[in-house]
């Protein structure tokens, strides 16, 4: 079977026992992030992650975004663990034929976004391909009782996000099928797409308070990740609210479109899921407020496996749908 329609999770499946964990480590082999520890109170945490302009550059993204993107997607693994990332580094593989200039911007791109949020860029390799391939390795250390894994959410836990969604599925119809978007929603949706942001504090904040028991972040979409977190905890996640983007809603009606579809399985979002147990709640909320993106509540934990919506006509089951990196854009 081909990759592509094997799927990227299939995969994984089959090569899990290719991969040896650390003794020790808090995290699993399939959490985008791995943890190695060092002694009893320092694990390195990693993340490696990869950008193919391909399959990854919208129309019109400029070199320097890419480079923003591949920070933005590395670094994002390893502060939804509640990880401070303390350096990154960059392989950067373009055609022999690709300009200078270009290539010089991507770095460039990379490394601003770096030294914004205090990340060093140390460097990395370079090499030839015939595709633009982009592949950022970034590390931080943590004491081992302060890494956040998926896996942790308890019945009766709050389920909260960071951000709202939707905006990213609304620039690919946008910059994709050519669907029309006005006003300050094009806006948003495009700097969603081109600029995304992460919160570098929250989860790191939370697990220092002991108010959060599992953490994601969303890059392979809302639905996959609520799939995914419910699975590796073993419970049920219910969902009281679904968190679209102001103007989601609106541009769905208008142009018959699934809410759920644009809110749910977009991918390219970068928020966090995060569960909470009930009794932090109000410390969880002032943390948050400190934040740019702060928390809105979704749901709650339940017995029980799968996740479900509350909706006002019955419970509709989400499914397991979003990003799937074997797989391009349709």
């Amino acid at each position: 079977m081909k990759t592509g329609k094997l799927g990227e999770r299939a995969f994984l499946e089959r090569i899990s026992g290719f991969v040896r964990i650390p003794q020790g480590s808090r995290l699993g082999w399939d959490e985008d992030a791995c943890d190695i520890p060092i002694d009893d109170s320092t694990h390195i945490v990693i993340n490696v992650d990869t950008f193919v302009a391909s399959t990854d550059r919208l129309p019109g993204m400029s070199e320097a975004q890419m480079g923003r993107k591949l920070a933005v997607m590395t670094l994002s693994d390893i502060v939804a663990k509640g990880v401070r990332p303390r350096a990154m580094m960059l392989s950067l593989a373009v055609p022999s034929d690709y300009p200078a200039d270009s290539a010089e911007e991507i770095v460039r791109g990379l490394s601003q976004y770096c030294i914004k949020n205090d990340v060093e860029f140390v460097g990395g390799d370079v090499g030839t391909s015939d595709d633009v391939v982009l592949t950022g390795v970034a590390l931080g250390t943590a004491h081992p009782d302060e890494i956040v894994p998926r896996a942790g959410a308890r019945p009766g836990d709050i389920i909260a996000v960071s951000g709202r969604f939707g905006l990213t599925s609304v620039a690919f119809k946008m910059l994709l099928e050519g669907l029309e978007v006005h006003g300050s929603l094009s806006q948003r949706a495009l700097i969603a797409a081109y600029k995304p942001v992460i919160d570098f504090n929250l989860v790191r904040l939370l697990a220092a308070q002991r108010a959060v028991t599992s953490a994601m972040d969303c890059s392979d979409g809302l639905g996959i990740t609520l799939n995914t977190m419910a699975a590796h905890s073993n419970v049920a996640f219910e969902l009281e609210r679904i968190p679209a983007a102001g103007g989601v809603r609106e541009f769905a009606e208008k142009h018959g479109i699934d809410l759920m579809d644009l809110v749910m399985a977009g991918g390219e979002e970068f928020a966090l899921v995060v569960t909470i147990p009930e009794k932090h709640w109000e410390v969880a909320r002032e943390i948050a407020r400190a934040s740019t993106f702060g928390l809105q509540r979704i749901g709650r934990v339940r017995e029980g496996s799968g996740v479900t919506w509350l909706s006002p006509a019955g419970a509709v089951p989400v499914t397991m749908r979003g990003y799937d990196s074997f797989k391009e854009w349709k």
